[in-house]
């Protein structure tokens, strides 16, 4: 037998096997990449806690596992972590205690004059203070639209409370003496987070003690007169997020 029929045999084989299956294909998710460990995702996980622990951008984590959604990971997915060579420990975002909150608010100016609340869902599966406020910008609105941005857990952490620049420069929107919360989600499709609710809580009332703001002057955005809009959603628990805030009184 020639050399060449026997290579040709030897290719054809191979081929074969390779069609049906019987041979494994290296689903390294970076052929550039030259480490990384694989981290198994646990239960109250996020990607952006994932992310943040082992101190790795969320967006080269998400292209390099294919994710499309950073809220829709499971328990026991095994998420490729480049450029890491041992495990960290994942530490689940602590809720914010009131003291805290209070610091974030800051004390009262003398120049500031709040009378308003207003409530707003991000219409977005996931995002952050940074990423609305680039958003905002392209759309010529001057920037962060909101003073607070509270987290689910994809880009920030679930319940994180951002700051946005306008509150820190005491500055309102289109509103005057209107303070505007947002709650990252699309809550006509998802339920705000427990954590989301409660940091809400915390806020709502540490702004109210502050500004003395009354119950009747908080609302969702479609409550304003004038506004053709379903923010904050279906979802958005506002009936219990009153009673709540009452019951706290």
């Amino acid at each position: 037998m020639k050399i060449s029929d026997l290579k040709l045999i030897i290719g054809s084989i191979f081929l074969t096997i390779l069609a049906s299956g019987c041979v494994t294909i290296s689903t390294q998710p970076s052929m550039r990449q030259t480490y990384g460990i694989y981290h198994i995702v646990e239960r109250g996980q996020t990607l952006y806690r994932i992310s943040k622990s082992y101190n790795v951008d969320i967006n080269q984590v998400m292209r390099l596992n294919k994710i499309i959604d950073p809220t829709q990971i499971d328990i026991g997915q095994r998420i490729f972590i480049p450029g890491v060579r041992l495990p960290v420990p994942i530490e689940p975002y602590k809720s914010i205690p009131r003291e805290a909150i209070k610091k974030l608010v800051g004390l009262k100016s003398s120049s500031s004059d709040w009378h308003y609340i207003t409530l707003h869902h991000s219409a977005t599966h996931e995002g952050n203070a940074v990423t609305f406020d680039r958003n905002h910008r392209s759309r010529r609105m001057g920037g962060l639209f909101y003073h607070f941005v509270i987290g689910n857990g994809t880009l920030s952490g679930d319940g994180e409370i951002e700051v946005g620049w306008r509150w820190k420069k005491q500055e309102a929107v289109n509103r005057p003496a209107d303070i505007q919360i947002c709650l990252v989600g699309n809550f006509n499709e998802e339920k705000a987070s427990r954590s989301q609710h409660d940091a809400l809580i915390k806020l709502v009332s540490v702004l109210r003690e502050q500004y003395g703001i009354s119950m009747q002057n908080i609302r969702r955005h479609k409550d304003i007169e004038g506004k053709a809009t379903e923010c904050p959603g279906e979802s958005f628990p506002f009936n219990s997020i009153i009673a709540e805030l009452k019951k706290n009184r």
